[in-house]
C-alpha cells in the first residue's frame, strides 16, 4: 500500500479565520511543480483532504494532475488530530481493500507527526514538511513503524 501524505501549499494570511486561508499564487505556482513531477511518476487511487480551503485547493489542483480524481473531505485530516486516529482510519480503508494508492492532504503538526508514527513507530521526531512537499510512504498494512519513507517531493 502505498500512502502519500502531502502537505497544503503555500497559503496567504489575509483571511477572516484559518479554515478560510487560501492558496497564494506562488502556492500554486510551487504545488502544479512538484505535482507535475509527482503525477509523471505515480497515480493514486483516491485523495482525502482535511475540510480546511487551502487543503482543498491543494486536492484539487493533485487531483486534475492525476485526471480528475474523486475527493473527499475528512475531518480527521484537520492540523490537531490525533496520529494514531489517523492511522486507526488508514487501518480502517485498507481493510475495506478500498485503496492502494492514497493521497492525504492535511497539515502541520500532523502531517509530521504522522509521518514519524508509521515511519519510526513513536511521534518524538516529526518529519519537518514544509508547504506543498509530499512523504512518500510504503507499507504492506498501515500501522505504527511499519511504513517505508520513500521520498520527499519537493517544488525546488
Amino acid at each position: 500500500m502505498k500512502v502519500f501524505l502531502l502537505r497544503h501549499g503555500e497559503a496567504g494570511f489575509n483571511a477572516p479565520s484559518d479554515w478560510l486561508r487560501p492558496l497564494t499564487e506562488k502556492g500554486e505556482r510551487d504545488l502544479d511543480t512538484m505535482l507535475e513531477a509527482f503525477s509523471a511518476e505515480h497515480s493514486v487511487s483516491r485523495i482525502y483532504h482535511s475540510p480546511y480551503l487551502r487543503t482543498c485547493q491543494t486536492a484539487e489542483r493533485l487531483s486534475a494532475m492525476q485526471g480528475g480524481l474523486d475527493q473527499s473531505s475528512a475531518d480527521l485530516l484537520v492540523p490537531e488530530s490525533s496520529p494514531q486516529s489517523v492511522t486507526d482510519w488508514l487501518g480502517e480503508l485498507a481493510a475495506s481493500g478500498d485503496v492502494d494508492r492514497i493521497a492525504l492532504v492535511t497539515h502541520q503538526p500532523l502531517i509530521g507527526y504522522l509521518t514519524c508514527l508509521l515511519v519510526h513507530g513513536h511521534i518524538r521526531q516529526p518529519e519537518p514538511l514544509l508547504p506543498g512537499h509530499l512523504a512518500e510512504l510504503d507499507m504492506d498494512f498501515p500501522a505504527a513503524g511499519l511504513a517505508r519513507l520513500i521520498q520527499i517531493w519537493r517544488a525546488v
